[in-house]
């Protein structure tokens, strides 16, 4: 049997920590343990500078908008902004999804 020694503290809610006693009495382990053995058996996959490109997503979507503003207020030509809101609000919710696979 192994011999634990070390001790740690994690910040979390109340609501989440409620959530993990639930898991753990349901799995019929501890806290210490379910948490350790969630933590060791799930795969946590980093996905190198997708912070820094969401980050430039956004920053694309605030100038879109702002371009959006100008052409509705008749300020500036409109090319066709639909199109290219469409295809920037689908790649946003692709990044999403993947942020949410990866968790």
């Amino acid at each position: 049997m192994r011999k634990r020694n070390l001790q740690t503290n994690i910040r979390m809610t109340e609501n989440e920590m409620e959530r993990i006693k639930k898991k753990a009495k349901s799995a019929n382990m501890t806290f210490s343990n379910y948490v350790i053995t969630s933590a060791l058996n799930n795969e946590i996959i980093v996905i190198d500078g997708i912070k820094d490109f969401t980050h430039q997503i956004s920053k694309v979507g605030t100038n879109l908008n702002q371009l959006t503003m100008l052409c509705h207020q008749g300020k500036i030509n409109c090319a066709d902004i639909t199109s290219v809101n469409k295809l920037l609000n689908d790649l946003w919710e692709y990044l999403v999804s993947i942020r949410k696979r990866k968790k």
